[in-house]
């Protein structure tokens, strides 16, 4: 599956004002994931694709919103 990295950026950013924010919360959810959450998308995306992504993934779909 081949994903376009620009494109999940910017759909990400269109929930938070700035783009330091994004980032703040990717690396959150980044690092859960890193720990042992459960992926909020699918399996085989999730296991096709690093943490960094996946969480981008996440916010961009709304499935991980700001805390």
């Amino acid at each position: 599956m081949e994903i376009f990295i620009p494109e999940i950026i910017n759909g990400a950013l269109r929930h938070f004002p700035s783009r330091y924010e994004l980032v703040r919360v990717a690396a959150i959810r980044a690092n859960s994931l890193f720990r042992g959450d459960k992926p909020l998308i699918s399996n085989s995306f999730a296991s096709a694709h690093k943490n960094t992504i996946v969480s981008l993934m996440e916010i961009k779909e709304g499935l991980w919103k700001k805390k």
